[in-house]
């Protein structure tokens, strides 16, 4: 037919030159306004008839990325490497997602800002471009060759033949041509590919359905421009050696064959393969062609004119041109007789061929179908787990995903990541014993040693592989990428299983997944950062209580172990879930019959854990171990230095301070660490150790660091967790409060210090909230530590115990605070020991104990020098005394003229807010009119009169509410405010219940 020939490192592509393009082909049938892309050529897009801008290539390699992952969300990192692969740019993220941006607003223009996009959507941690499948030229391309497949098969070569050629009609010169990177790269070869195949099967087609010039016109000049093309493509060799045999050529035909000996010798080093040695004995042992007038084949006298080439279902071709299902295996082949000897019922050639001078082993030619020797069918599985228990919902859901690998169009590819210990493999081969049967064609598997300081290779992975395929070891290929062509084309059409465990990195595995479909691979691996093409990512977590028991009684029997629940439960505790280290503690039990439970959860102290869980060569610490020592000296030392925070979980900030350094930096180093599988993330900016590995990392520090070292980290990190608490504090206390007088000069109390920053005070409220157990957990660690930490302690649970006040949590800090006060007379602390026990006056007066706080704050005031008495102690006395009188009857238990030197003591100090605030406190616990020497109008009149003075508003307000509250109907003498009151005040007034005026 007339050809349309790509040009260089071009694309070839051969059709009528009348037919539509490929722009054209793959539009969508509304030309309106719908998008429509190409990337089988030039990366470009349009809406409607309207070429859209796509901007620089790097933009148009993410358009592309998106593209070619059919709607499935590609994370940042995986975009970031797909550009610049080992060596990003850095502001590789923000680049990216200002791509992201201008890319949005090209393809959604009536998009509103900040609203939710519908075509590219962010995702996950990524994006996903969601646009119909028809949409994508090489969506239709790979649709169209999938059809032509499924119809030859099924007989219908014309119908192929016509799918084909409207697949070839679609590529617009070098898939992905002008993108850089990596990825674009991979695609650029695996599309390149998929165009050159399906040139070859349209060949076929037209050889098959007979006439020198095929029924469609295609012409041997054609098919010998595209075998000049690729000279190293035995198939395409071995078509046109077909044609110009059926067209009476034979010497031309056997010309084509000493030809492609020579360049293959003289390019790789290596002779033709099987097929194409077979193909050239067979139309040497035949004198003559069929010509234009051959019989389709299947006749008695059908001759290699009408041979069929082998296709990408592997299919062996038949000298009889019949069309098997799959590979016929070769002739058995005389003893002693020569590789390339014709075999039994094979006439030998009547004199050597110009190829013949030299006897050479046959080996593969790139991009070949090589056809295997016969050969079991591998079974490389390992035995499966025969306790497995749990895992009910991930095993489901990789077992659903891998069965649907003979329906897609790419092969399956599945990856399981996760702590050392966690279980992965175990998971990874349950799932591929049950999926087995799915797989007919074998199950290949190999462990990676990706965690060992030798990991494997993978050109020594694909020779295991091509042996275990049926290659024999002289056909194996030297080089990586002929190693990997060679094994794909051996299982294209094929349904294979492949388990790649304990892989390192993505760069040691992509050599060695399928490239056809009907295959699936399932890779497992600590590493997070698998980058893998159309993977599917699962992370496996620790397992649940009810899972870690029912693998301890799987292991020790179900009877013992629900003899002893509680020992049970406190097991499966302290392994964390981790299924090793249960197993493990199970395997030590079932080994010893006499041992209870409980005995072994008491060999398990913290400081035994480690050495306790290993049972013969296996062991928790060993697995941990082999993570750490693949870290460099840097990442070792964050390993163990960020161990030693008190709390948790952590997050950057917090990192920081304890590796000294910036945010930035720490992060990096945090999550290479979680990258390495050694750290968790556990939500946004929050991070966490397994609490053995956690145990692991600092037996590491005591061993390579000085304690020197790892205190000065851990004052690190409560400094900034004490700046924090006071950072919440100070936004949740009222404007305006005086500092505490009692405050260690070297608080941290500027806008300026260390800790993390809060947007206002219900965030730092929300924040509060939600770390008080791990907060009262760091305070605990702190007292318990070293005399230093006592100070900071107490200033932690200062700031603290004023953020708590309003809320019904505050109780819970007592015994906290009895700790700090016992832990600071012991260290001889008088200072901390009364700032602790003024502490006792808020879990005591908001309990209703006040007698027991009007006791302790005289107590905490004794060792304190007079100097430091000021009028926040007399404000205090006057807050719990208030209250208790609100709450109970009888006497007040101090004359008036006791409470009136409570504010005057603050006036002293020169602190009217404070001296207003406590005649407001005395008034509410002074009833009127009831005979008591101090009447609550006369302490509400004084608070007025200040705050007028001083001119508050907001503050007039409370002062004027505690006055309503006594004096219902102050009449023709209430004085307002000293001036117009602002919205404040009437909001100060309705606060604090001010009745409104009549």
């Amino acid at each position: 037919m007339a050809g349309r020939q790509g040009q260089g490192s071009e694309l070839a592509v051969h059709s009528d030159a009348n037919e539509p393009s490929g722009a054209e082909r793959a539009g969508s049938p509304d030309r309106a306004g719908r998008l429509r892309f190409q990337v089988l050529g030039p990366v470009r897009a349009w809406r409607g008839d309207r070429p859209l801008p796509l901007g620089p290539p790097q933009q148009r390699a993410v358009l592309a990325m998106l593209l070619l992952h059919a709607g499935r969300p590609v994370p940042v990192p995986q975009l970031v490497d797909a550009l610049w692969d080992e060596r990003p740019p850095p502001r590789a993220v923000g680049t990216v997602r200002t791509y992201i941006s201008r890319l949005r607003g090209l393809l959604e223009p009536e998009r509103a800002p900040r609203q939710q996009g519908r075509l590219l959507v962010s995702s996950g941690g990524g994006y996903a471009l969601r646009v119909p499948v028809e949409a994508l030229d090489a969506a239709g391309f790979e649709e169209r060759l999938v059809t032509a497949r499924r119809l030859r098969s099924a007989g219908d070569t014309a119908g192929a033949y016509e799918q084909l050629r409207g697949a070839l009609a679609l590529p617009e010169g070098m898939p992905l041509a002008g993108l850089p990177g990596p990825y674009a790269q991979r695609q650029r070869d695996r599309l390149t590919e998929l165009c050159v195949t399906a040139q070859e099967e349209l060949f076929d087609c037209g050889l098959e359905l007979g006439g020198r010039d095929g029924p469609r016109g295609d012409s041997i000049a054609g098919l010998r421009a595209f075998a000049a093309e690729h000279p190293l493509r035995e198939r395409t060799q071995a078509l046109l050696m077909l044609t110009l045999h059926r067209a009476g050529r034979r010497a031309e035909a056997l010309a084509v064959y000493a030809a492609t000996r020579r360049t293959l010798d003289v390019e790789l080093g290596t002779g033709p393969g099987t097929e194409l040695r077979t193909l050239y004995e067979e139309l040497r042992a035949r004198p003559g062609g069929h010509g234009r007038g051959a019989g389709s084949g299947n006749g008695p006298g059908a001759g290699p004119g009408t041979r069929r080439v082998s296709g990408p279902a592997g299919e062996r071709a038949r000298p009889d041109g019949a069309r098997p299902d799959r590979a016929e295996p070769d002739r058995p082949r005389p003893e002693g007789a020569r590789p390339d000897s014709p075999g039994p019922g094979r006439a030998r050639p009547e004199r050597p061929g110009p190829d013949d001078s030299r006897d050479r082993r046959p080996r593969p030619a790139p991009n070949a179908r090589y056809i295997a020797p016969p050969s079991p069918v591998p079974a490389q599985l390992p035995p499966d787990i025969a306790d497995f228990t749990g895992r009910t919902e991930p095993v489901a859901h990789l077992a659903s995903a891998l069965r649907g690998a003979a329906g897609g169009r790419a092969p399956v590819v599945a990856t399981l990541s996760g702590l050392g210990g966690v279980g992965k493999t175990a998971l990874a081969l349950h799932v591929a014993h049950s999926v087995r049967a799915c797989f007919p064609d074998g199950q290949l598997y190999v462990d990676l040693q990706g965690t060992g300081r030798a990991p494997a290779d993978s050109g020594a992975v694909l020779t295991h592989f091509l042996r275990a395929l049926g290659v024999a070891a002289s056909a194996v290929p030297d080089g990586l990428e002929q190693k990997s062509a060679l094994y794909r084309s051996l299982i294209a059409g094929r349904r294979v299983l492949v388990l790649l465990d304990n892989a390192r990195d993505s760069a040691q595995v992509r050599p060695l997944l399928p490239g056809a479909p009907g295959c699936a691979v399932l890779v497992t691996g600590r590493a997070r950062t698998l980058a893998l093409p159309g993977a599917g990512r699962g992370d496996v977590e620790v397992m649940d209580e009810a899972e870690a028991l029912g693998l301890l009684g799987a292991i020790v029997g179900a009877e013992r172990a629900a003899a002893e629940p509680e020992a049970a439960r406190e097991l499966v505790a302290v392994c964390g879930g981790l299924p090793l280290a249960v197993r493990i503690a199970a395997a030590r039990l079932a080994s010893r019959p006499g041992w209870a439970v409980a005995d072994l959860v008491a060999r398990l102290s913290e400081q035994r854990r480690l050495d306790e869980l290993r049972v013969g060569d296996l062991g928790v610490e060993a697995t941990f171990r082999l993570g750490y020592e693949a870290l460099g000296p840097g990442l070792a030392h964050a390993f163990r230095t960020l161990a030693l925070g008190s709390m948790p979980t952590f997050c950057r900030a917090a990192a920081a301070a304890l590796l000294d350094t910036t945010d930035d930096a720490a992060e990096a180093a945090v999550e290479a660490l979680v990258d390495a599988g050694l750290i968790e993330a556990h939500g946004d900016d929050r991070y966490r150790y397994h609490d053995l590995v956690g145990l692991f990392a600092r037996r590491l520090g005591e061993r390579h660091d000085s304690p020197a070292e790892r205190e000065a980290a851990q004052h690190r990190f409560f400094d900034h967790l004490r700046a924090t608490v006071l950072t919440a504090s100070r936004l949740i206390r009222p404007p305006g409060t005086p500092p505490d007088p009692l405050s260690r000069p070297d608080s941290p109390d500027s806008p300026d210090s260390p800790g993390r920053a809060f947007a206002d005070a219900d965030a730092a409220r929300e924040w509060l909230h939600t770390v008080h157990p791990r907060l009262y957990a760091a305070v605990e660690w702190a007292l318990g530590a070293t005399p230093g930490l006592l100070g900071p302690a107490v200033d932690l649970l200062t700031a603290w115990s004023y953020a708590l006040r309003s809320t019904a949590r505050h109780h819970e800090l007592e015994p906290l605070i009895r700790r700090a006060v016992d832990s600071a007379r012991r260290h001889g602390d008088d200072m901390a020991a009364a700032r602790a026990l003024r502490l006792l006056r808020v879990p005591r007066s908001g309990t209703g104990t006040y007698g027991q706080a009007v006791r302790a704050l005289p107590e905490s005031l004794r060792p304190v020098p007079e100097a430091l008495l000021s009028a926040k102690d007399a404000h205090e006395l006057a807050l719990v005394l208030a209250a208790r009188d609100r709450k109970r009857a009888g006497p007040p238990w101090q004359p008036a003229t006791r409470r009136r030197q409570m504010p005057r003591r603050c006036r002293r100090a020169r602190h009217p807010c404070r001296e207003a605030l406590t005649w407001a406190r005395l008034a509410r616990g002074a009833p009127s009119g009831d005979g008591r020497a101090l009447a609550a109008p006369e302490c509400a009149t004084q608070a007025l009169a200040i705050e007028r003075e001083r001119g508050d508003a907001f503050a007039w307000g409370r002062s004027r509410a505690a006055r309503d509250r006594a004096v219902p109907n102050p009449g023709e003498s209430d004085r307002g405010p000293p001036r117009p009151a602002p919205p404040c005040s009437r909001r100060g007034r309705r606060r604090h219940g001010a009745a409104r005026p009549r």
